[in-house]
């Protein structure tokens, strides 16, 4: 009876030792079953996560360009705008040069005609000439010793008993400064164009030293009137070199 219950347990050792693999490999597939179970809940929450943040970043970047485009669109319409001021700001600035230059012109043409005003009131009324009538002596006004006698013996008769005349030569005076068909003289007319040259009227001074220069070429300021005719012609250095060349 010992032999085969001996021999019962020796047949029912493998037989357990059977058993327990099996069980061990059970509870180590379903180990790796929920071990699996869990990879595959933790990739999907990872992959929601993940799809979470890309769809807020794609609504963050879409909120973005939406957000660079109306800046984009702003600043565009902030440049018409500069741009429209400062194409009126040229234009006011264009006008208001021209106004400027149109008053300066103006102011010009006005200093001109006031010079051209003072020169003809400087100018004297011309001499009227002497009465002859008033002025000259008839023959018979003269006196007597100055009427011519018609007799020979009245001239035999004065000749022995009047002594000779002695004439006496006619006195130098200065010859006159010569005057032009309107009677302004060569002072006149110098001092007029220096007086028109210091205020800045250029082409009435001009005017005033080449009639300075027609009244009296000969005169000893001719080369210095010569000179301020160059001086003249501020925006015209040929016709300021010719004026020049005549100085010389």
């Amino acid at each position: 009876m010992k032999a085969v219950r001996l021999a019962a347990v020796a047949a029912l050792l493998p037989l357990a030792g059977c058993l327990a693999t099996r069980q061990d490999l059970e509870k180590l597939q379903t180990r790796m079953d929920n071990d699996r179970a869990e990879q595959n809940r933790q990739i999907e929450a990872l992959i929601t996560r993940t799809q979470a943040m890309l769809d807020s970043l794609s609504s963050q970047n879409a909120r973005m360009r939406a957000d660079v485009a109306n800046r984009l669109l702003q600043i565009d319409r902030q440049l018409v705008q500069i741009q429209s001021l400062s194409g009126q700001s040229q234009q006011q600035i264009r006008d208001l040069q021209r106004q400027i230059e149109q008053r300066a012109a103006e102011a010009r043409e006005a200093a001109e005609a006031a010079d051209s005003a003072e020169v003809v009131l400087d100018r004297p009324a011309p001499a009227r000439p002497a009465d002859t009538g008033t002025s000259t002596r008839t023959s018979a006004d003269r006196p007597a010793a100055d009427r011519p006698s018609n007799s020979g013996s009245d001239r035999t008769a004065g000749a022995s008993t009047t002594p000779p005349r002695t004439t006496t030569p006619p006195r130098a005076t200065t010859p006159a400064r010569p005057r032009t068909s309107g009677g302004v003289s060569a002072d006149e007319a110098y001092e007029a164009a220096m007086g028109a040259f210091r205020r800045g009227s250029m082409s009435t001074a001009r005017s005033g030293f080449q009639e300075f220069l027609s009244i009296a070429p000969d005169d000893d300021r001719a080369p210095d009137a010569q000179f301020y005719v160059g001086e003249t012609y501020t925006r015209d250095p040929d016709a300021a070199i010719a004026a020049y060349q005549r100085v010389v």
